[in-house]
Parts: C-alpha cells; sequence; structure tokens
C-alpha cells in the first residue's frame, strides 16, 4: 500500500526591495497591506432607562392605535360588501310550463305621425298602453316609431348601482335622472306555482334570510332568488319613487319598476312592497324613514304622520273630529254584545309567506 505524505500549504512569499517596494503575488501583496475592519458605533438605540424600563417590562393587552380605531368606527376600514352570487337572466324562465304565445295579438289603432314632425307614435292615447299590453312591432301601425316596446328593447340598466344601506342591507340608486313614467329596471326569475314556492321554502331556502318573490299572476310566483335581475334589491318605501306595473306581451306578463315621478341622479330607487304576512308570520319593521312611514311593511292599520315634532295616527286625528261635531247630531245606538256575531276572521292558509 503507497503511503500518502501530507504536503504543508505554500505561503505566499512577499519580498521588499531596496527602495520600499513590495514585490510578490497580488494576493499576497493584498493581504499584506489590508487594514483591520473599524469598529463602528452600535446601530440599535439604547435601552429605556426609568420610567421607559418600567412600561416596557410591564405587561397589558393590545390597542389599537386611536386614529385606526376612529377609521374602522366610520367605515373606512370595512370590507365592501357584495351581495350573494345569483345567475342574470334576459327572460323569465318557466320552470313547470311552457311559455305562452299569443296567436291573436292585439293591433292599436295609432297613426304613424308624418317624418320630420318629432312626434312619437303609439302615445298616451294609445288603446294598447292603456290597456297595458305592448304593441307588437311587426304589427304596430307605427312601425319602428312606436314607443309602446319598452320591454322588447331590453332597456339599458347601466346607470343603476347596486348599494349597501346599513338600515335596509342592499338597494339600487340611480347615477343618472329618470323621467316620471320611464321604466327603470324589469323583474325577471323563474316562474312557478305556488306549491312550488312553498317547498322550496321549506328545503332550499330554508337557511335563508332574504327571499325575493313576486306575484307574477294567480296561483304563480316569480322567484328571483337564483336567477334574476338587480331589480331584486329594490327596497321598500312607504312614499316610493317607483311603483311595480304588469303589462301584457305577446301572451305572457312583463313585471317592471317604473318611475311614479322624476328621480334625480344620487337618488335611491324604491316602491311599495304590498304584501300581507300569512299564517301568523311575525310583520317586518319598516326601515323607510320616510315622514308617513306605517311602521310595519304591508301594514294596512292606522298610518303614523310625524309633523312639527309629533306623531298623530289616523284614529287620533278621526277622534278629535268626532269631538268637534255639531251637539245637535244624533249619536248612534250601541249595539249590546250579547247574542251579536263580531267581524268574520281573516281566512289564512296554513302555511306563512311574504307576497311583493
Amino acid at each position: 500500500m503507497q503511503e500518502v505524505k501530507s504536503v504543508a500549504p505554500v505561503r505566499p512569499v512577499i519580498t521588499t526591495t531596496r527602495s520600499g517596494r513590495v514585490t510578490g503575488t497580488a494576493a499576497a501583496i493584498a493581504a499584506a497591506t489590508a487594514k483591520p475592519p473599524k469598529v463602528g458605533k452600535p446601530s440599535f438605540f439604547q435601552l429605556p432607562i426609568n420610567y421607559g424600563a418600567v412600561l416596557m417590562s410591564r405587561q397589558r393587552d393590545f390597542q389599537l392605535p386611536f386614529d385606526i380605531v376612529q377609521a374602522w368606527k366610520v367605515g373606512v376600514l370595512q370590507k365592501r360588501r357584495e351581495p350573494e352570487p345569483f345567475t342574470k337572466i334576459r327572460a323569465n324562465i318557466f320552470v313547470e310550463r311552457k311559455r305562452r304565445i299569443e296567436t291573436s295579438p292585439m293591433v292599436c289603432h295609432c297613426v304613424r305621425p308624418p317624418p320630420g314632425s318629432g312626434r312619437i307614435g303609439c302615445g298616451e292615447d294609445c288603446y294598447n298602453r292603456v290597456m297595458f299590453y305592448e304593441c307588437i312591432p311587426s304589427l304596430c301601425p307605427c312601425g319602428d316609431q312606436c314607443s309602446n316596446q319598452r320591454f322588447q328593447h331590453k332597456h339599458n340598466e347601466d346607470n343603476l348601482r347596486v348599494i349597501w344601506t346599513p338600515q335596509r342591507g342592499f338597494g339600487i340608486k340611480t347615477a343618472e335622472p329618470i323621467r316620471k313614467g320611464s321604466l327603470v329596471i324589469e323583474y325577471r326569475g323563474e316562474v312557478i306555482s305556488q306549491n312550488l314556492c312553498l317547498e322550496r321554502m321549506a328545503t332550499i331556502y330554508k337557511k335563508n334570510k332574504n327571499f325575493y318573490f313576486l306575484e307574477y299572476e294567480k296561483g304563480e310566483v316569480v322567484d328571483a332568488c337564483q336567477k334574476g335581475t338587480n331589480a331584486r334589491f329594490v327596497n321598500h318605501s312607504c312614499s316610493p319613487n317607483s311603483q311595480i306595473e304588469k303589462w301584457l306581451l305577446n301572451g305572457e306578463m312583463s313585471i317592471g319598476i317604473f318611475a311614479s315621478q322624476d328621480i334625480p341622479a344620487g337618488a335611491e330607487i324604491s316602491y311599495d312592497y304590498n304584501f300581507s304576512p300569512f299564517s301568523g308570520a311575525q310583520k317586518q319593521k319598516c326601515r323607510c324613514e320616510a315622514l308617513n312611514c306605517r311602521g310595519f311593511i304591508g301594514e294596512r292599520g292606522p298610518t303614523k304622520t310625524k309633523s312639527a315634532g309629533e306623531v298623530v295616527t289616523q284614529q287620533q286625528a278621526s277622534a278629535s273630529k268626532s269631538r268637534k261635531a255639531k251637539n245637535g247630531k244624533r249619536k248612534a245606538k250601541r249595539v249590546s254584545d250579547s247574542g251579536e256575531k263580531g267581524p268574520p276572521s281573516i281566512w289564512k292558509p296554513s302555511r306563512s309567506f311574504l307576497w311583493s
């Protein structure tokens, strides 16, 4: 076996001439002439002393700075709320039946305005418009000048914004002014029967907090919970600026929200839900904050009217009028309760349901 000898490392040789010049390899010269590193001051601050040391050693719960707490209270740091996702559709979907098609549509007797007159066809005196019936483009005498085809033109909804309101949840606000009588947005969804609607409420919508139902016609409902338009976000108001209108179009209903007054830009769209609670369902408190708020959505009792810091109900108003009646007015006779039947009780179905 061959023996391996260890070899000592060769140190770089540096020589100095008589003139003081250093000769040798570059690495050797750099190592020999390098200056030792300077020891600088520490880069961290000095530890606190006296009361500062007490503060550093005391244990306490973490607290956010004052400016961050104030920003959170005013809502600057809150996460933007987004509505629950749903599928937007361009027409109603009929789940349990096929779409009806009218075989003999109604034709108005309007006269086509002459070219260049600046007038529009099928105005307020149009027979079809008066009866809430949309004209068929191929049959209307006014042709392309007919103005009674708002649902068929697929109204532009780019000026509407979905907003969050602290009291009423999501709502709809317009970015542009809307003229009185204009179609704001169409209410679409799945057209189902009342029985299927009740079944969905007991199954797939059992855990839902919000329901988007609108009466289509007798025995049928428009369900916009899963499929529909942003019209489902329009809130209720006891003093609304819009109203629901049902128009007949080619054999089926088209439901739209129309402006009942001129609506300025930046205003929230609202209409009167006008639904009734059934089967002992709890009434929903109204949060529209209107001066004539009825207190509850769908309430048909005494209307509250806020004026000059006081609230007067219709019953109190009628009582004050009766006290001011003439003394010579004959008083009505009181009817004894013995053997008399009261007013007929209101019939309620076996399941709770809310109609819009």
